[in-house]
């Protein structure tokens, strides 16, 4: 089966603000057995506008990653992080899915 990620980017603007969010989040992933590809604040970004912040999840399924978004459990955790932050989130699945 294929895997899920989120995949995230942004910048972080009160990384004091963060800490909640961040207490939550990571036994809130445990959950879903997902486990942190990338964490970094310091993203080279070499064409475009992504931010400084990139992290990647991965989940066991695409089902899986979308369950763990769509839980109104994380939706009420994302309002610890939407004041300190502005990021992109995308739920992708495993693969070449835009073959040629």
């Amino acid at each position: 089966m294929a895997k899920g990620y989120w995949n995230i980017s942004g910048a972080v603007t009160n990384p004091e603000g963060m800490g909640p969010y961040l207490q939550a989040v990571e036994p809130y992933l445990a959950k879903f057995n997902a486990r942190f590809l990338c964490r970094d604040l310091k993203t080279d970004v070499r064409e475009g506008d992504a931010g400084h912040l990139t992290v990647i999840i991965e989940f066991d399924s695409l089902a899986s990653a979308k369950a763990a978004y769509d839980a109104p459990e994380y939706q009420e955790m994302r309002k610890f992080r939407q004041p300190h932050s502005k990021v992109s989130l995308s739920i992708i699945e495993e693969g070449d899915h835009a073959g040629h």
